[in-house]
């Protein structure tokens, strides 16, 4: 697989604002730093306390700079979705909210 460099504007030395999942640069106290997801419950990380959050951002924000193929092995689900779709089409809402039984 190819690298892809991708340019982050990561928030620092604030908080998030609403509660939610970021996409986070995190310092553990060994000195080692990871990417990982994180919850924010609106007055702090859900994290070990030892575990410092020293960049953050939203994580549908992270996704949006994404254009990843889904996997091979789920796409006949697609398929099978758009066969129902196409012989239903007068049965689905105008609105675009499509309910799967």
């Amino acid at each position: 697989m190819q690298k892809t460099k991708l340019a982050i504007n990561w928030i620092e030395d604030k908080q998030p604002t609403q509660q939610g999942m970021y996409f986070t640069a995190q310092r553990y106290p060994t000195g080692f730093g990871v990417y990982d997801v994180a919850a924010w419950n609106g007055e702090q990380w859900q994290l070990d306390a030892s575990i410092n959050v020293v960049g953050w951002i939203a994580f549908d924000d992270f996704l949006k700079n994404l254009d990843i193929n889904w996997p091979v092995s789920d796409q006949k689900a697609d398929e099978d979705f758009k066969a129902r779709y196409d012989a239903n089409k007068e049965d689905f809402k105008p609105d675009g909210f499509v309910e799967v039984e």
